[in-house]
């Protein structure tokens, strides 16, 4: 029983390893292509457009629901609407190329396209509604130079060639330590729970009304409002509800609703945008993920695979990615405790003296 939990969970690592290795190279570049301040241009006016700009440019961005905050914080203080901000807000988390191409491979193609689509959806719906329904007192336009570090780091490297290598160089730790570091062990805890899942309880555990009814669509709501877990920590967790019978609506609406919002991004929103806009925000987000994952259930058949009889389908490629990614984990560990030594040891140093 034991090698039998130990082959599945390699093989749900094997699945989407590939799709997550290249997710998190695309990642790193856009950690150093798109600066922050080449979005916050575009998100200025309080009209369609720029709410339609901010939910586009949020999907490709890797930003979980917490660190999203301080770049929608940032943009909001230098001028942009509450429609773009909440926009933003409510497609970026949702998404990321990272998360994006590892949905590709757990869930395939279809369920892909529709998970980009309703990401779309809920940034413009939610966006549009808080500009008609919340009226700017006063544009909060601040055209000094934001206090955010990280704005001001990207800022200078637009001007600076120097500051631009040191941006570089940032975005390479970026990629190399700060991002494996923040996902290493949810994804890999989530991973193992999908794989206990998937050997021990039956593929019609949840058959019945808790499977896609409304009792299934409110479970899951519940669970994710105040749950902290980004898009791509969501997948193997996703994947787990999915083979134990929850349906696809369901799984389509834990993985909208879940790195969409958590408790302390609901209070930081509420600071950020009020609370009229913030209720019009979850509400809205609530409702198009339900209206979604019921269509998903009438239209959509997602082939599951069975990961405990069927390795066919998994090429050496994805076992040698499996492995990839593992030794990307171990040593973004590795040079994350070199540093913090390497500071101690200073410390250490500037105390003797």
């Amino acid at each position: 029983m034991f090698i039998d939990l130990v082959n599945i969970t390699w093989n749900i690592l094997a699945e989407f390893a590939p799709y997550l290795l290249l997710g998190f190279s695309i990642a790193g570049f856009l950690h150093y292509a798109l600066p922050p301040k080449l979005i916050i241009r575009q998100l200025g006016a309080a009209n369609f457009y720029s709410v339609f700009k901010a939910a586009l440019l949020g999907i490709p961005l890797p930003l979980c629901s917490c660190s999203v905050i301080p770049v929608a914080s940032s943009i909001r203080k230098i001028g942009a609407s509450r429609g773009a901000t909440i926009s933003f807000l409510s497609s970026t988390p949702q998404t990321g190329v990272d998360s994006i191409l590892a949905t590709y491979g757990l869930f395939g193609f279809g369920f892909t396209v529709i998970k980009l689509i309703v990401a779309l959806l809920c940034g413009l719906v939610s966006g549009i509604l808080v500009d008609l329904f919340c009226q700017e007192k006063k544009a909060p336009t601040n055209k000094s130079e934001p206090s955010d570090g990280f704005l001001q780091t990207h800022d200078k490297a637009e001007i600076n060639p120097q500051e631009r290598e040191k941006s570089l160089s940032a975005s390479l730790r970026y990629f190399t330590v700060e991002l494996p570091l923040d996902l290493y062990k949810p994804l890999l805890i989530g991973i193992f729970i999908a794989g206990l899942i998937n050997n021990f309880l039956p593929s019609d555990f949840f058959s019945g009304g808790f499977s896609s009814g409304v009792l299934a669509f409110i479970g899951i709501t519940l669970i994710s409002l105040p749950l902290y877990v980004c898009a791509v920590e969501s997948l193997p967790l996703a994947f787990a509800f999915l083979s134990a019978g929850i349906s696809p609506g369901a799984v389509l609406v834990f993985l909208i609703v879940g790195p969409a919002t958590n408790s302390a991004t609901i209070l930081a929103t509420l600071e950020i945008i009020g609370k009229k806009a913030t209720v019009i925000y979850i509400s809205t987000l609530v409702l198009i993920a339900w209206t979604s994952g019921f269509l998903m259930n009438l239209y959509l058949d997602i082939e599951m695979h069975d990961f405990s009889v069927h390795e066919a389908h998994l090429s050496p490629g994805h076992h040698l990615a499996a492995a990839l990614l593992l030794l990307y984990f171990l040593q973004a560990r590795y040079r994350s405790s070199l540093k913090s030594k390497k500071i101690s040891q200073k410390k250490k140093s500037c105390h003797s003296e």
